[in-house]
């Protein structure tokens, strides 16, 4: 997130892998709520976009994570908050500035 703060243009996550302590994920209901799971868990993907707020705001997009713990338990779903690395965490990603494309050549 401190990245995408000095992009003024889109963040795209391609992946991303790791150990973490603790992740806070949207629960999948649609009681807007949240969970957060504390422990050792491995990432096994992480992607999403972020694309900057029209008004100059936070941005707006979403990224979600699967995560599987010591027994191999896979759990994921949207991000709510922080992940909190356990050990270096590598990230892929990528930006680019919305609408700003070139035609290919035929």
């Amino acid at each position: 997130m401190s990245f995408s703060q000095g992009e003024p243009g889109a963040i795209c996550v391609f992946s991303a892998c790791g150990l973490i302590s603790k992740a806070t994920l949207r629960r999948p209901n649609s009681s807007g709520g949240t969970v957060t799971y504390e422990g050792r868990y491995e990432i096994l993907s992480l992607s999403g976009s972020l694309m900057p707020a029209d008004n100059g705001g936070s941005r707006a997009g979403c990224i979600v994570v699967s995560l599987a713990d010591p027994d191999g338990r896979v759990l994921g779903g949207g991000m709510a908050g922080l992940l909190v690395a356990e050990t270096p965490v590598q990230v892929v990603l990528g930006s680019f500035l919305p609408g700003n494309h070139k035609e290919r050549p035929p």
